[in-house]
C-alpha cells in the first residue's frame, strides 16, 4: 500500500483496497452540511417577514448583490464542495474554498473599514471568523486524501 492516494490500491494479500475517507473529513463535511442547511433555513425564514424586505427596499444594488451572493451562492459552493470532498474528489475543495474566501475577506475589510484602525476591531474580526478559517485548515490538511481525478460529470 504505498500509493494510497489513487483511488484503488493492493493491500499485502493481493486484494484490491478502496480508499475510505478518514474520520475527520467525514465529520467536517456532516458539520459543513449542518451549518449550511442551518443558516439557509434560518434566512429563508427570516426572509419571509415583510419587516425585513422594507428594510431592503431603499439600499443599493450591490448591496443586495453582496446580499444574495453572501446568502446563496456562498453557502451553496460549500456545501456543494463539501459533497464533492465526500465523494473524495479534490477539487471539492476548491468549490469550499469560493464559499468560504470571499466572505471572511469582506467581513474583516468591513470591520477595519467601519473602526478605521486595525487594533482591536481586527482582532474582533478574525475571532468572528475564527470557525470558516479552522474548516479551511483542516480541510487543506485532508486534500492528501482526496484524488486528483479531472473535473468530469460522474459521481
Amino acid at each position: 500500500m504505498e500509493n494510497w492516494k489513487t483511488e484503488e490500491s493492493v493491500d499485502s494479500l493481493g486484494v484490491v483496497v478502496r480508499n475510505k475517507r478518514s474520520l475527520l473529513l467525514t465529520v467536517l463535511c456532516i458539520l459543513t452540511w449542518v451549518a449550511c442547511g442551518t443558516y439557509l433555513m434560518i434566512l429563508l425564514f427570516s426572509l419571509s417577514n415583510s419587516n425585513l424586505q422594507r428594510a431592503f427596499s431603499n439600499t443599493s444594488t450591490s448591496a443586495n448583490t453582496w446580499f444574495f451572493f453572501n446568502s446563496f451562492v456562498f453557502p451553496f459552493c460549500c456545501a456543494l464542495g463539501a459533497i464533492f470532498m465526500f465523494l473524495l474528489k479534490r477539487w471539492g475543495f476548491w468549490i469550499y474554498c469560493i464559499g468560504q474566501i470571499p466572505p471572511i475577506i469582506y467581513s474583516i475589510y468591513s470591520i477595519v473599514g467601519m473602526s478605521g484602525v486595525f487594533g482591536s476591531y481586527m482582532f474582533f474580526g478574525l475571532l468572528m471568523n475564527c470557525f470558516p478559517i479552522a474548516f479551511l485548515i483542516m480541510y487543506a490538511l485532508e486534500m492528501k486524501k482526496l484524488t486528483q481525478k479531472q473535473v468530469s460529470i460522474d459521481f
